[in-house]
């Protein structure tokens, strides 16, 4: 017999020892105790335990699911994430997954979602930045097999695929281009704070990751050129035990584009976080940004997974 009921606080430990049986690809780190899960997900002030489901048999947790609503301002319709679905491997094939994520329609229905979606990705991804995924949100990995055929056979359709891409840095970098010469005079590189997160829910989503904010400056002008956002990938880096780094919201100003610009500011923050010692870093991309790909891939990063983001109407 299969009970099914939401979070308390004391189930924590719970959550993290299904994590570890459930979740065992390689965007899904494991948990030595409660505290990554504290900080990316039950820390946020819009966490809601009622969005959390969980599956026990005879008194012992055996799966989970979390469902949230996304409160991005500028979603023109409620869009509810089933953000994750886990069911340990001695208990699948028993229905316990169908209706983890039955149970989280459901609650999504409830707060007003008009659209469901399976997997996080900016801007509709609440929870897990930090803890699933890699450097960013790309929906379900694909290295993680279950979980297109599940939300395929649940009427889910695959709306969106983001490749994720990673450079190694412990090899000395050929970067060089000669359209940089003009570059070193003419632009300064900063980093530090105050960071550029757009609102109140970039900061919600983005900044329990705490990222740097690395900003390419004209010197004449003082108008931004490029900048981008960098954060220490403290779980990842265990468990690909390497130093890793993450970069997101990658952006140079129209004005300078064309120019060999993004070349040059990239190359400047690889260097940087080489001489950090960190020995490789990641960026994402959807499939449908092909000049981006082919500029990462003219940088040596190669394609190590792919995302899937899933919708369905209710």
């Amino acid at each position: 017999m299969v009970e099914y009921r939401t979070f308390r606080n004391t189930d924590t430990p719970r959550l993290v020892a299904v994590w570890n049986e459930a979740f065992t690809n390689r965007g899904a780190p494991r948990l030595a105790n409660n505290t990554l899960l504290e900080r990316y997900v039950l820390a946020k002030r819009i966490f809601d335990p009622n969005g959390v489901i969980l599956a026990l048999v005879n008194g012992q947790c055996v799966g989970w699911a979390h469902a949230a609503l996304s409160q991005n301002p500028f979603n023109t319709l409620p869009v509810g994430v089933v953000c994750l679905v886990g069911v340990n491997p001695s208990h699948r094939r028993q229905g316990i997954g169908s209706e983890l994520l039955d149970r989280c329609e459901q609650y999504l229905h409830k707060q007003g979602a008009e659209l469901l979606q399976a997997g996080g990705h900016w801007p509709n991804n609440p929870f897990y930045m930090g803890l699933y995924g890699g450097c960013d949100s790309p929906g379900f990995l694909h290295s993680d097999p279950l979980a297109e055929p599940f939300f395929l056979k649940h009427g889910y359709k695959i709306d969106q695929k983001i490749v994720v891409l990673q450079r190694v840095l412990d090899q000395p970098m050929k970067m060089f281009d000669a359209r940089f010469l003009p570059h070193r005079n003419r632009f300064e590189l900063s980093f530090g704070s105050p960071r550029r997160l757009i609102d109140w829910w970039h900061e919600c989503v983005h900044g329990y990751v705490d990222p740097l904010q690395f900003v390419l400056h004209d010197r004449q002008s003082r108008d931004w050129v490029a900048r981008t956002l960098v954060w220490e990938m403290e779980a990842f880096s265990i468990q690909w035990q390497r130093p890793t780094v993450g970069i997101f919201d990658f952006e140079v100003n129209p004005a300078y584009r064309n120019q060999s610009v993004g070349r040059y500011f990239l190359s400047l923050i690889m260097k940087y976080i080489q001489d950090q010692f960190f020995t490789l870093a990641e960026l994402q991309l959807e499939d449908t940004n092909e000049y981006g790909l082919n500029f990462l891939r003219s940088l040596d990063f190669v394609e190590v997974d792919t995302g899937q983001v899933f919708i369905r109407n209710p």
